[in-house]
């Protein structure tokens, strides 16, 4: 990659240096532990890494989506739980707050999630689905009394649930009774919002996932980010953003387990010779390489087209669904190397392939983007949300 400008470079190379001193040593914690420590939260915050693609306006670093993907490759070699973690903090929470915020809304929320003082989560998912937004039942209406909104429900799967300030997206109704999908901020000190236990998964078990819900949250107008009726909707860059993120944490994932496959591979012996003498295991190892080149050219490909406005229709859809489901298969084929070592939580390699499996659902399942990229190959409508979510009254 010998495009990247000095910035770039230098962002790598401290993600790098983080990743090796900070992160790797409590990688497999993290995983066992099921919680990201307080230490690396804080260390994290002291680099600057939460504020990395938020404006120097609101405290952050300002840094481009190409230095927000380095990094989150870099992490993602270490422990993928804890960089999927860190997008949702760098790029899609403080990112909506941008697009959409008014500036006294940016000025309140943006510093303190930039230092880490105020974490942020995202949510969406329901019962019903993330995608099928017709379906959803969380709902803001209108307070008696004139003076905000009364919000009600519940939501599933919301990363960081530990966090301070939530942005939910909800139908809405305003007063004259016409209906949409909003984005609210929530806070987690708001009287009825409640965090139910974290659920334990297959991946990612470094972040806080579970439900969270929502009984007669009042909601001041300042608590509305963007407009009531379409804010839900208004955000799209935030989502793409992440979205390329995402695929970079996968990226890192699959380079993290080849790097240590890559070194075991040349220090095992089988059958009296050395296993890199194996043809069937150079060639494994020869592959996985070219498969991870080509997900890393497509990924930064992508970046740079959205970066320039020149992002072909459902792009991103495209680099998500082969990214993410190739770093998978990728970490199947390495972890078959490592053979009964392999599937031993002690030698802390098979959390690579639980991540990478894990990638393929967040930020929407491959089906998902499946169905984006048909209905834009065979309709030329790269979308899925329904025509009718917002009504007049």
């Amino acid at each position: 990659m010998d495009w990247l400008n000095d910035d770039q470079r230098a962002l790598r190379d401290m993600a790098e240096t983080f990743a090796r001193k900070e992160v790797e040593p409590v990688a497999n914690r993290i995983d066992m532990e099921e919680r990201t420590p307080d230490e690396l939260v804080a260390k994290a915050a002291e680099l600057g890494l939460y504020g990395l693609y938020t404006s120097e306006a609101y405290g952050g670093v300002g840094a481009d989506l190409v230095s927000v993907c380095l990094v989150s490759e870099e992490i993602a070699k270490a422990s993928p739980a804890f960089a999927g973690m860190l997008t949702v903090q760098m790029v899609l929470c403080p990112k909506t707050v941008e697009i959409l915020g008014t500036e006294e809304q940016k000025q309140r929320i943006l510093p303190r999630a930039a230092t880490g003082e105020r974490l942020m989560a995202y949510s969406q998912s329901e019962p019903g689905g993330a995608a099928n937004v017709a379906a959803h039942l969380t709902r803001a209406v209108p307070d008696a009394d004139g003076t905000g909104w009364r919000l009600d429900g519940a939501k599933l799967f919301c990363t960081q649930g530990s966090a301070q300030t939530y942005l939910v997206m909800c139908k809405t109704r305003d007063r004259d009774g016409n209906e949409g999908y909003g984005c609210v901020i929530v806070e987690a000190e708001d009287a009825g919002f409640q965090v139910a236990p974290y659920e334990h998964k297959l991946g990612w078990r470094g972040t806080n996932t579970g439900p969270i819900a929502f009984d007669n949250v009042h909601l001041a107008p300042d608590d509305i980010l963007g407009d009531l009726l379409s804010g839900g909707f208004s955000h799209r860059a935030a989502n793409t953003a992440n979205l390329l993120a995402h695929c970079a944490v996968s990226v890192g994932c699959a380079q993290g387990l080849f790097d240590k496959t890559l070194d075991y591979v040349k220090q095992r012996r089988l059958y009296g010779r050395d296993m890199s003498e194996l043809q069937p295991v150079a060639y494994w190892l020869a592959e996985s390489h070219a498969k991870i080149a080509a997900c890393r050219a497509l990924l930064y490909d992508t970046v740079r087209a959205f970066e320039a406005g020149a992002m072909a229709p459902a792009q991103s859809n495209v680099c998500k669904t082969f990214v993410c489901e190739t770093a998978f298969d990728v970490c199947v084929k390495l972890l078959q190397l490592w053979g009964g070592s392999g599937i031993m939580d002690s030698t802390g390699v098979n959390r690579y392939m639980r991540d990478a499996r894990a990638q393929c659902v967040a930020e929407g399942a491959s089906e998902i983007h499946y169905a984006i990229i048909a209905n834009q190959l065979l309709h030329g409508q790269p979308t899925l949300v329904p025509s009718n979510i917002v009504k007049k009254a």
